[in-house]
Formats: structure tokens, sequence, C-alpha cells
């Protein structure tokens, strides 16, 4: 995907190189073919759309777990439901595991919001059967691209957006200060440490 990220602004260099924006001219065209010098223009417009979005692409080793790992690492498997929307915390940090490459292939790390929700316990498959809430301890990123190639995948949560309502499978750890975190790490707990069930399953 990074090599596809390159390739783009290749193409888009290799266009500002022998065209400049603002300077474009209809290109002269034979009378009676209006609809051939309409797509150019049209191509030449989405050309240049493409090279102003930024673009910027992580180049990471991700960490793959199965089910079964996930649950013998977790110290909370439960499905849950959030109650409150995420909420940002003082905290920043740099994502682990992944870093920033951008055009000139100059490389960073990625700022991260340290980010709270709230969930009510519906089941416990693996941990303290008693516990009916907990506050789950994730990240979001702290400046977000246009597009982004081989982005972390984070997660968000808020109860009043009907795409995100329902319940949710996680597995989790406990952490010293009583938060609990993704298990496999805060870089992509969208993969599998938390997905998304059923709205049925709510109740």
């Amino acid at each position: 995907m990074v090599h596809a990220y390159l390739c783009r602004f290749q193409i888009c260099e290799a266009y500002e190189d022998n065209t400049s924006i603002g300077t474009i001219r209809q290109p002269e065209k034979p009378l009676g073919n209006p609809p051939m010098t309409s797509l150019r223009i049209i191509l030449m417009i989405v050309v240049m759309t493409s090279c102003v979005i930024p673009i910027r692409s992580q180049a990471r080793l991700m960490t793959v777990l199965g089910y079964q790992e996930l649950f013998d690492k977790s110290d909370l498997v439960v499905i849950a439901v959030p109650k409150t929307k995420t909420a940002d915390t003082k905290e920043v940090a740099f994502l682990p595991d992944i870093s920033l490459h951008d055009k000139d292939g100059k490389q960073s790390r990625i700022k991260s919001i340290g980010v709270e929700t709230a969930f009510a316990v519906s089941a416990v498959l693996k941990g303290d059967k008693t516990r009916k809430t907990f506050t789950l301890h994730h990240y979001r990123e702290a400046h977000i691209p246009a597009v982004e190639l081989s982005g972390p995948l984070l997660v968000s949560f808020d109860p009043e957006a009907p795409s995100q309502r329902g319940s949710y499978l996680l597995f989790i750890v406990h952490e010293p200060d009583g938060r609990f975190a993704p298990t496999g790490g805060q870089t992509d707990p969208g993969f599998e440490s938390v997905g998304h069930l059923s709205r049925k399953a709510t109740k």
C-alpha cells in the first residue's frame, strides 16, 4: 500500500512538471468533437484534485492475534454497550509500532490523544462475573489527514449515532489505574480486540 501511495505522488509530480495549475487552457480540438474535449477536461480536473489532497502512508509490521490467543491474553472478555460518547483526556502520546512516511520519504511518529469511553456490561465471557461497568482507555489520532493509507485501526463510540448503537465484543486487559485497554495493543484495536455486534444483542 505504501508503493501505491508513492506511485500516486509520482503521477502527481509528473503532471505538475508539465502543467501549471491556474494556467490550464482548454486543448485545441477539431470542430465537431465536443464530447472528447469535455472528457479530457474532466480527467484533468480529477488528476489535479488527487494531487492537491494530502495523503499519508504508514509503515509498520501488524501483529495479528487469533481469537483464542486474544481470549487467553485478556483479563476481561465481555459483551458490553457504550454508555458515553468517547471523550478526550489530557494525555498525549505516540501510537506504538507505526510510523508516518510523507511523499519525500521522511519518517515521523504519529501523535495521538488519549480518550475514554464508559461501558455497561451485558455479559462476561471471561473475568469478574460481577462487573457491571468499566472504562475503556484508547486513542485517537491528533491530526487526521483527508486521505490515509494503511493507517491505524482505532475505535470511537457515540451511543447517539445510529450506526454505532448496539453491543460490542471486547477483549481487554487491566491497566494500573483501574481502566481497561484493548488486548493486543493500542494501534489496531478495531481489527479484532473491539468488534461491533448486532443491535439485537443490546437488550
